[in-house]
Protein backbone atom coordinates (compact mmCIF):
# COMPACT_ATOMS: atom_id res chain seq x y z
CA UNK A 1 0.00 0.00 0.00
CA UNK A 2 2.79 2.10 0.41
CA UNK A 3 4.48 1.21 -2.24
CA UNK A 4 1.50 2.50 -4.60
CA UNK A 5 0.97 5.69 -2.44
CA UNK A 6 4.56 6.71 -3.76
CA UNK A 7 3.97 6.27 -7.03
CA UNK A 8 0.90 7.79 -7.03
CA UNK A 9 2.70 11.43 -7.30
CA UNK A 10 4.63 10.44 -9.72
CA UNK A 11 1.88 9.22 -11.55
CA UNK A 12 0.57 12.68 -10.84
CA UNK A 13 3.10 14.39 -11.86
CA UNK A 14 3.46 12.38 -15.01
CA UNK A 15 -0.25 13.03 -16.26
CA UNK A 16 0.07 16.70 -15.54
CA UNK A 17 3.16 16.60 -17.66
CA UNK A 18 1.36 14.86 -20.93
CA UNK A 19 -1.68 17.13 -20.29
CA UNK A 20 0.27 20.12 -20.05
CA UNK A 21 2.52 19.29 -23.02
CA UNK A 22 -0.73 18.36 -25.34
CA UNK A 23 -2.56 21.73 -24.39
CA UNK A 24 1.07 23.25 -25.71
CA UNK A 25 1.09 21.34 -29.22
CA UNK A 26 -2.85 21.88 -29.70
CA UNK A 27 -2.23 25.63 -28.75
CA UNK A 28 0.83 25.75 -31.51
CA UNK A 29 -1.10 23.86 -34.37
CA UNK A 30 -4.03 25.59 -33.95
CA UNK A 31 -2.27 28.86 -34.52
CA UNK A 32 0.01 27.23 -37.31
CA UNK A 33 -3.40 26.40 -38.81
CA UNK A 34 -4.25 29.80 -38.80
CA UNK A 35 -1.35 31.27 -39.99
CA UNK A 36 -1.74 28.84 -43.13
CA UNK A 37 -5.02 29.52 -43.35
CA UNK A 38 -3.88 33.03 -43.64
CA UNK A 39 -0.84 32.50 -45.94
CA UNK A 40 -3.13 30.41 -48.43
CA UNK A 41 -5.23 33.38 -48.34
CA UNK A 42 -2.85 36.17 -49.61
CA UNK A 43 -1.02 33.52 -51.86
CA UNK A 44 -4.13 33.40 -53.58
CA UNK A 45 -3.61 37.39 -54.83
CA UNK A 46 -0.08 38.94 -55.63
CA UNK A 47 -0.26 41.75 -52.76
CA UNK A 48 -1.44 41.14 -49.60
CA UNK A 49 -5.30 42.40 -49.14
CA UNK A 50 -4.58 41.76 -45.06
CA UNK A 51 -1.80 43.98 -45.08
CA UNK A 52 -2.94 46.14 -41.67
CA UNK A 53 -3.83 49.78 -43.29
CA UNK A 54 -2.74 53.32 -41.64
CA UNK A 55 -6.41 54.01 -41.52
CA UNK A 56 -9.26 51.48 -41.32
CA UNK A 57 -11.23 53.11 -43.68
CA UNK A 58 -9.00 52.61 -47.15
CA UNK A 59 -11.71 50.69 -49.11
CA UNK A 60 -8.55 49.63 -51.42
CA UNK A 61 -7.22 47.18 -48.90
CA UNK A 62 -10.11 45.00 -49.30
CA UNK A 63 -11.03 42.50 -51.40
CA UNK A 64 -14.15 44.55 -52.27
CA UNK A 65 -12.56 48.09 -52.83
CA UNK A 66 -10.25 46.33 -55.41
CA UNK A 67 -13.17 44.63 -57.05
CA UNK A 68 -14.90 48.24 -57.33
CA UNK A 69 -11.59 50.09 -58.25
CA UNK A 70 -11.38 47.56 -61.27
CA UNK A 71 -14.97 47.60 -62.52
CA UNK A 72 -14.85 51.10 -62.57
CA UNK A 73 -11.46 51.84 -63.98
CA UNK A 74 -10.26 48.80 -66.03
CA UNK A 75 -12.54 48.48 -68.88
CA UNK A 76 -12.04 48.54 -71.58
CA UNK A 77 -8.96 46.81 -71.52
CA UNK A 78 -6.27 46.87 -74.06
CA UNK A 79 -6.31 42.88 -75.19
CA UNK A 80 -9.87 43.80 -76.15
CA UNK A 81 -8.53 45.06 -79.27
CA UNK A 82 -6.62 41.69 -80.27
CA UNK A 83 -8.20 39.57 -82.69
CA UNK A 84 -7.26 35.22 -82.13
CA UNK A 85 -8.42 34.03 -84.94
CA UNK A 86 -4.64 34.00 -86.32
CA UNK A 87 -3.62 31.97 -83.19
CA UNK A 88 -6.55 29.68 -83.16
CA UNK A 89 -5.47 28.37 -86.85
CA UNK A 90 -1.51 28.18 -85.79
CA UNK A 91 -2.73 25.56 -83.48
CA UNK A 92 -4.95 24.13 -84.96
CA UNK A 93 -1.84 23.19 -87.85
CA UNK A 94 0.73 22.31 -85.45
CA UNK A 95 0.59 17.94 -85.12
CA UNK A 96 0.20 17.36 -81.52
CA UNK A 97 2.81 15.59 -79.57
CA UNK A 98 0.47 12.86 -77.18
CA UNK A 99 1.73 12.68 -73.25
CA UNK A 100 4.70 15.55 -74.14
CA UNK A 101 3.83 18.52 -71.80
CA UNK A 102 6.19 21.64 -71.94
CA UNK A 103 6.96 24.40 -68.83
CA UNK A 104 9.40 27.69 -68.27
CA UNK A 105 10.14 28.56 -64.83
CA UNK A 106 13.26 30.62 -65.43
CA UNK A 107 11.28 33.79 -66.64
CA UNK A 108 13.36 36.31 -65.18
CA UNK A 109 14.32 40.12 -65.70
CA UNK A 110 12.47 43.23 -65.31
CA UNK A 111 8.99 43.46 -67.10
CA UNK A 112 9.11 43.56 -70.54
CA UNK A 113 12.06 40.82 -70.62
CA UNK A 114 9.54 38.46 -68.62
CA UNK A 115 7.09 39.20 -71.19
CA UNK A 116 9.18 38.21 -74.14
CA UNK A 117 10.13 35.20 -72.71
CA UNK A 118 6.24 34.22 -71.94
CA UNK A 119 5.53 34.82 -74.70
CA UNK A 120 8.61 32.74 -76.60
CA UNK A 121 7.56 30.20 -73.78
CA UNK A 122 3.83 29.22 -74.81
CA UNK A 123 5.34 29.78 -78.99
CA UNK A 124 7.51 27.31 -78.31
CA UNK A 125 4.94 25.08 -77.01
CA UNK A 126 2.37 25.46 -79.81
CA UNK A 127 5.32 24.86 -82.27
CA UNK A 128 6.40 21.85 -80.32
CA UNK A 129 2.73 20.38 -80.78
CA UNK A 130 2.57 20.02 -76.39
CA UNK A 131 -0.04 18.08 -75.28
CA UNK A 132 -0.26 20.35 -72.47
CA UNK A 133 1.17 23.77 -71.03
CA UNK A 134 1.93 24.27 -67.49
CA UNK A 135 1.38 27.55 -66.30
CA UNK A 136 5.13 29.86 -66.79
CA UNK A 137 6.61 31.19 -63.78
CA UNK A 138 8.64 34.03 -63.05
CA UNK A 139 11.67 34.83 -61.06
CA UNK A 140 10.78 37.78 -58.87
CA UNK A 141 14.16 40.52 -58.36
CA UNK A 142 15.17 40.96 -54.76
CA UNK A 143 12.48 44.01 -53.06
CA UNK A 144 15.32 45.75 -51.43
CA UNK A 145 18.83 45.19 -53.70
CA UNK A 146 16.42 45.39 -57.46
CA UNK A 147 19.92 44.55 -59.47
CA UNK A 148 19.53 41.16 -58.17
CA UNK A 149 16.85 39.32 -60.27
CA UNK A 150 18.05 36.13 -59.92
CA UNK A 151 16.89 35.27 -56.37
CA UNK A 152 15.04 32.19 -56.47
CA UNK A 153 11.66 33.59 -55.37
CA UNK A 154 9.24 32.20 -57.85
CA UNK A 155 5.80 33.44 -58.72
CA UNK A 156 2.68 32.65 -60.67
CA UNK A 157 2.03 34.58 -63.76
CA UNK A 158 -0.88 36.72 -61.82
CA UNK A 159 2.11 38.48 -59.96
CA UNK A 160 2.67 40.37 -63.33
CA UNK A 161 -0.37 39.79 -66.05
CA UNK A 162 -4.11 38.61 -65.93
CA UNK A 163 -3.89 34.67 -65.56
CA UNK A 164 -7.69 34.50 -66.04
CA UNK A 165 -7.30 36.21 -69.31
CA UNK A 166 -4.31 33.93 -70.31
CA UNK A 167 -6.47 31.01 -69.64
CA UNK A 168 -9.41 32.01 -71.36
CA UNK A 169 -7.71 32.75 -74.90
CA UNK A 170 -5.93 29.48 -74.78
CA UNK A 171 -8.54 27.60 -73.91
CA UNK A 172 -10.73 29.08 -76.62
CA UNK A 173 -8.15 29.08 -79.40
CA UNK A 174 -5.58 26.10 -78.44
CA UNK A 175 -8.42 23.53 -77.04
CA UNK A 176 -5.87 20.84 -77.88
CA UNK A 177 -3.28 21.88 -75.72
CA UNK A 178 -4.49 21.18 -71.70
CA UNK A 179 -3.64 23.77 -69.47
CA UNK A 180 -2.01 23.00 -65.87
CA UNK A 181 -1.24 25.54 -62.75
CA UNK A 182 1.43 23.55 -61.51
CA UNK A 183 3.90 20.16 -62.79
CA UNK A 184 2.27 18.28 -59.78
CA UNK A 185 -1.47 18.67 -61.69
CA UNK A 186 -0.08 16.18 -65.33
CA UNK A 187 -1.56 12.88 -65.20
CA UNK A 188 0.54 10.61 -63.55
CA UNK A 189 2.92 13.14 -63.21
CA UNK A 190 5.15 11.39 -60.38
CA UNK A 191 5.95 8.24 -63.21
CA UNK A 192 7.14 11.22 -66.07
CA UNK A 193 10.03 11.48 -67.46
CA UNK A 194 12.06 14.66 -67.33
CA UNK A 195 14.91 15.50 -69.45
CA UNK A 196 17.53 17.74 -68.84
CA UNK A 197 16.34 21.44 -69.37
CA UNK A 198 16.32 22.41 -72.78
CA UNK A 199 18.19 25.21 -74.04
CA UNK A 200 17.20 26.20 -77.12
CA UNK A 201 20.54 27.39 -78.78
CA UNK A 202 21.99 23.95 -77.56
CA UNK A 203 18.83 21.68 -79.46
CA UNK A 204 19.55 24.61 -83.01
CA UNK A 205 23.29 23.84 -82.77
CA UNK A 206 24.27 27.23 -81.76
CA UNK A 207 26.63 28.33 -79.04
CA UNK A 208 25.48 29.55 -75.63
CA UNK A 209 27.42 32.45 -75.50
CA UNK A 210 26.82 35.54 -73.02
CA UNK A 211 25.46 38.47 -75.86
CA UNK A 212 21.80 38.32 -76.50
CA UNK A 213 22.65 38.00 -80.07
CA UNK A 214 23.44 34.53 -79.34
CA UNK A 215 20.15 33.86 -77.86
CA UNK A 216 18.57 34.24 -81.80
CA UNK A 217 17.19 31.01 -83.05
CA UNK A 218 18.74 31.08 -86.24
CA UNK A 219 17.08 28.08 -87.75
CA UNK A 220 13.61 28.29 -86.12
CA UNK A 221 12.09 26.14 -89.20
CA UNK A 222 14.19 23.39 -88.33
CA UNK A 223 12.57 23.81 -84.51
CA UNK A 224 9.85 21.20 -84.47
CA UNK A 225 12.39 18.44 -86.77
CA UNK A 226 14.82 18.94 -84.20
CA UNK A 227 12.68 18.54 -80.92
CA UNK A 228 11.00 15.45 -82.51
CA UNK A 229 14.73 13.65 -82.85
CA UNK A 230 15.29 15.22 -79.67
CA UNK A 231 12.65 13.56 -77.60
CA UNK A 232 13.76 10.44 -78.89
CA UNK A 233 16.88 10.25 -77.59
CA UNK A 234 15.55 9.99 -74.27
CA UNK A 235 14.96 6.25 -73.07
CA UNK A 236 11.76 6.53 -72.70
CA UNK A 237 8.79 7.16 -74.86
CA UNK A 238 5.86 9.64 -74.08
CA UNK A 239 2.96 7.29 -73.23
CA UNK A 240 -0.36 7.88 -71.09
CA UNK A 241 1.38 5.78 -68.50
CA UNK A 242 4.90 7.86 -68.64
CA UNK A 243 4.66 11.27 -70.17
CA UNK A 244 7.25 13.55 -70.77
CA UNK A 245 7.85 16.85 -69.48
CA UNK A 246 10.13 19.53 -70.77
CA UNK A 247 11.29 22.14 -69.51
CA UNK A 248 12.85 25.69 -71.27
CA UNK A 249 15.88 27.39 -69.81
CA UNK A 250 15.28 31.08 -69.17
CA UNK A 251 17.31 31.52 -72.60
CA UNK A 252 14.23 32.32 -74.72
CA UNK A 253 14.37 35.48 -74.41
CA UNK A 254 14.93 36.46 -78.03
CA UNK A 255 14.93 33.16 -79.46
CA UNK A 256 11.72 33.32 -81.59
CA UNK A 257 11.25 36.14 -84.06
CA UNK A 258 7.70 36.91 -84.49
CA UNK A 259 8.02 38.15 -88.04
CA UNK A 260 7.95 34.23 -88.74
CA UNK A 261 4.53 34.33 -88.17
CA UNK A 262 1.78 35.54 -90.75
CA UNK A 263 0.80 38.97 -89.53
CA UNK A 264 -2.42 37.55 -88.04
CA UNK A 265 -0.32 36.00 -85.52
CA UNK A 266 2.13 38.27 -84.87
CA UNK A 267 0.11 41.29 -84.77
CA UNK A 268 -2.01 39.57 -81.96
CA UNK A 269 0.10 36.90 -80.11
CA UNK A 270 1.36 39.27 -77.78
CA UNK A 271 -1.84 40.19 -76.14
CA UNK A 272 -1.95 36.52 -74.73
CA UNK A 273 -0.15 38.91 -71.62
CA UNK A 274 -2.89 41.42 -70.30
CA UNK A 275 -1.74 43.40 -67.14
CA UNK A 276 -2.85 42.63 -64.29
CA UNK A 277 -6.29 44.37 -63.86
CA UNK A 278 -6.24 46.34 -60.54
CA UNK A 279 -2.66 48.14 -61.46
CA UNK A 280 -4.02 48.85 -64.95
CA UNK A 281 -6.88 50.48 -62.97
CA UNK A 282 -4.56 52.57 -60.89
CA UNK A 283 -2.96 53.66 -64.38
CA UNK A 284 -6.26 54.72 -66.16
CA UNK A 285 -6.91 56.57 -63.32
CA UNK A 286 -3.53 58.56 -63.34
CA UNK A 287 -4.21 58.95 -67.33
CA UNK A 288 -7.55 61.00 -66.77
CA UNK A 289 -5.90 62.76 -63.97
CA UNK A 290 -3.16 63.89 -66.92
CA UNK A 291 -5.46 64.96 -69.30
CA UNK A 292 -7.88 66.83 -66.73
CA UNK A 293 -5.17 68.79 -64.96
CA UNK A 294 -3.48 69.68 -69.09
CA UNK A 295 -7.21 70.95 -70.13
CA UNK A 296 -7.56 72.84 -66.78
CA UNK A 297 -4.02 74.34 -67.45
CA UNK A 298 -5.48 75.33 -71.23
CA UNK A 299 -3.25 72.78 -73.05
CA UNK A 300 -4.00 69.65 -74.79
CA UNK A 301 -1.35 67.38 -74.39
CA UNK A 302 1.54 65.42 -71.76
CA UNK A 303 5.14 64.48 -72.06
CA UNK A 304 6.26 61.43 -70.73
CA UNK A 305 10.35 60.40 -70.05
CA UNK A 306 11.54 57.02 -68.62
CA UNK A 307 14.67 58.06 -66.09
CA UNK A 308 15.98 55.28 -66.68
CA UNK A 309 18.81 55.63 -63.35
CA UNK A 310 18.07 53.24 -60.78
CA UNK A 311 21.08 51.70 -59.27
CA UNK A 312 22.54 49.08 -62.76
CA UNK A 313 22.69 52.18 -64.85
CA UNK A 314 25.71 53.16 -62.09
CA UNK A 315 27.40 49.76 -62.90
CA UNK A 316 27.27 50.27 -66.53
CA UNK A 317 27.88 54.14 -67.26
CA UNK A 318 28.93 54.09 -70.74
CA UNK A 319 26.06 52.08 -71.86
CA UNK A 320 23.54 54.36 -70.79
CA UNK A 321 21.68 57.32 -71.33
CA UNK A 322 23.15 60.17 -69.03
CA UNK A 323 19.83 61.59 -66.79
CA UNK A 324 21.54 65.38 -68.84
CA UNK A 325 20.69 63.70 -72.22
CA UNK A 326 17.17 62.32 -70.98
CA UNK A 327 16.58 66.01 -68.75
CA UNK A 328 17.49 68.03 -71.67
CA UNK A 329 15.86 66.26 -74.63
CA UNK A 330 12.29 65.96 -72.74
CA UNK A 331 12.49 69.98 -71.89
CA UNK A 332 13.44 70.92 -75.26
CA UNK A 333 10.74 68.44 -76.68
CA UNK A 334 8.29 70.28 -74.40
CA UNK A 335 9.31 74.33 -75.50
CA UNK A 336 9.22 73.09 -79.03
CA UNK A 337 5.76 71.73 -78.57
CA UNK A 338 4.50 74.01 -75.78
CA UNK A 339 3.83 71.37 -73.66
CA UNK A 340 4.03 71.96 -69.71
CA UNK A 341 3.36 68.94 -67.97
CA UNK A 342 6.11 66.26 -68.19
CA UNK A 343 5.32 62.44 -66.12
CA UNK A 344 7.87 60.71 -65.42
CA UNK A 345 9.01 57.23 -64.67
CA UNK A 346 12.04 56.32 -62.38
CA UNK A 347 12.82 54.14 -59.65
CA UNK A 348 15.22 56.96 -58.81
CA UNK A 349 13.79 59.02 -56.63
CA UNK A 350 16.65 61.89 -56.41
CA UNK A 351 17.23 61.66 -60.06
CA UNK A 352 12.98 62.67 -59.94
CA UNK A 353 13.66 65.27 -57.41
CA UNK A 354 16.27 66.81 -59.54
CA UNK A 355 14.33 67.18 -62.92
CA UNK A 356 11.37 68.70 -61.08
CA UNK A 357 13.91 71.37 -60.15
CA UNK A 358 15.78 71.70 -63.84
CA UNK A 359 12.37 71.76 -65.14
CA UNK A 360 10.58 74.42 -62.63
CA UNK A 361 13.14 76.99 -64.27
CA UNK A 362 11.54 76.30 -67.37
CA UNK A 363 8.07 76.40 -66.33
CA UNK A 364 7.52 72.69 -67.00
CA UNK A 365 6.01 70.73 -64.21
CA UNK A 366 6.69 67.45 -62.83
CA UNK A 367 4.76 64.68 -61.57
CA UNK A 368 5.29 61.29 -60.65
CA UNK A 369 2.74 58.55 -60.22
CA UNK A 370 2.81 59.33 -56.75
CA UNK A 371 2.03 62.65 -57.10
CA UNK A 372 -1.05 61.73 -58.97
CA UNK A 373 -2.53 59.35 -56.66
CA UNK A 374 -4.68 59.67 -53.13
CA UNK A 375 -3.09 58.98 -49.89
CA UNK A 376 -5.78 55.61 -50.12
CA UNK A 377 -4.14 54.91 -53.94
CA UNK A 378 -0.40 55.39 -53.01
CA UNK A 379 -0.95 53.12 -49.66
CA UNK A 380 -2.40 50.44 -52.04
CA UNK A 381 0.10 50.90 -54.88
CA UNK A 382 3.14 50.55 -51.89
CA UNK A 383 1.48 46.91 -51.42
CA UNK A 384 3.66 45.89 -54.69
CA UNK A 385 6.77 45.34 -55.81
CA UNK A 386 9.04 47.15 -58.20
CA UNK A 387 8.30 45.51 -61.22
CA UNK A 388 4.62 45.53 -60.28
CA UNK A 389 4.27 49.21 -59.80
CA UNK A 390 6.36 49.28 -63.41
CA UNK A 391 2.86 48.14 -65.04
CA UNK A 392 1.35 51.46 -64.02
CA UNK A 393 4.18 53.83 -65.39
CA UNK A 394 4.48 51.37 -68.26
CA UNK A 395 0.42 51.90 -69.02
CA UNK A 396 0.67 55.80 -68.38
CA UNK A 397 3.81 56.32 -70.78
CA UNK A 398 1.72 54.14 -73.33
CA UNK A 399 -1.06 57.12 -72.85
CA UNK A 400 1.11 60.19 -73.30
CA UNK A 401 1.23 62.59 -76.02
CA UNK A 402 4.71 62.36 -76.58
CA UNK A 403 7.29 59.64 -75.07
CA UNK A 404 11.27 59.79 -74.28
CA UNK A 405 13.03 57.11 -73.21
CA UNK A 406 15.92 55.04 -72.73
CA UNK A 407 17.66 53.85 -75.78
CA UNK A 408 19.56 50.32 -74.06
CA UNK A 409 16.19 50.15 -71.94
CA UNK A 410 13.96 47.01 -73.11
CA UNK A 411 10.67 49.06 -71.16
CA UNK A 412 11.75 52.39 -73.36
CA UNK A 413 12.18 50.33 -76.46
CA UNK A 414 9.18 47.91 -76.25
CA UNK A 415 6.93 51.20 -75.83
CA UNK A 416 7.81 52.85 -78.68
CA UNK A 417 7.12 49.76 -80.95
CA UNK A 418 3.90 49.19 -78.60
CA UNK A 419 2.77 52.71 -79.13
CA UNK A 420 3.76 52.84 -83.05
CA UNK A 421 1.63 49.32 -83.13
CA UNK A 422 -1.56 50.98 -81.24
CA UNK A 423 -1.20 53.97 -83.09
CA UNK A 424 -1.12 52.10 -86.59
CA UNK A 425 -4.42 49.75 -85.30
CA UNK A 426 -6.18 53.29 -84.38
CA UNK A 427 -5.56 54.68 -87.56
CA UNK A 428 -6.75 52.31 -89.75
CA UNK A 429 -9.73 52.17 -87.58
CA UNK A 430 -11.08 55.74 -87.30
CA UNK A 431 -10.39 55.97 -83.56
CA UNK A 432 -7.76 58.16 -82.14
CA UNK A 433 -7.36 56.55 -79.05
CA UNK A 434 -3.99 56.47 -79.56
CA UNK A 435 -1.29 59.49 -80.57
CA UNK A 436 0.74 59.65 -83.42
CA UNK A 437 4.07 58.84 -82.59
CA UNK A 438 6.34 61.03 -85.32
CA UNK A 439 7.84 62.70 -81.46
CA UNK A 440 8.69 60.03 -79.51
CA UNK A 441 12.54 59.36 -79.37
CA UNK A 442 14.91 57.15 -78.09
CA UNK A 443 18.39 58.80 -76.36
CA UNK A 444 21.49 57.63 -75.40
CA UNK A 445 23.17 54.52 -76.86
CA UNK A 446 20.60 52.23 -78.82
CA UNK A 447 21.74 48.86 -77.43
CA UNK A 448 18.02 46.89 -77.79
CA UNK A 449 17.65 48.44 -81.25
CA UNK A 450 19.55 45.49 -82.55
CA UNK A 451 16.61 42.96 -81.46
CA UNK A 452 13.57 44.86 -81.85
CA UNK A 453 12.38 42.11 -84.23
CA UNK A 454 12.37 39.52 -81.70
CA UNK A 455 10.12 41.71 -79.19
CA UNK A 456 6.44 40.56 -79.65
CA UNK A 457 4.19 43.75 -80.38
Amino acid sequence: MFGLQNKFPAYSYSLRNILLATGIITFILVVFSTFSLLQSRRNQHDFDYFHSPSSDSNPLLTVQGVDQLIQEHSYPRLAELADFKGLGELCKSAKSQHHVYLTCRHNVGGLMNVRNMILNCVRYAIEAGAYGLIFPQLEARDPVEIVLVKTGQYKRMEFLFDEGWFRKVLEENCPQMKLFDHIDDVPRSGYATMPDVLTIQTLMGQPLGGANGNLRNKKPHEFRSRFDAWLKTNKRRPSPSVPTIVRLDERTLFSFAPTLDPPAVMNNFGFLLDFRLDLSGLANIIVDRLREDVKKAGGSEYLALHLRREADVAVQKEKWATFDELANKSLSVAAADNINLLYVASGDIESVDELKVKAAKSGVRVVDKHDMLSEHEKEFLNTFAFDQQAIVDYLVLMHSNVFIGSGLSSFSSHLISRREYLANITLTTGDHKYPTVERDELVGPKGRLGYWDMDWP
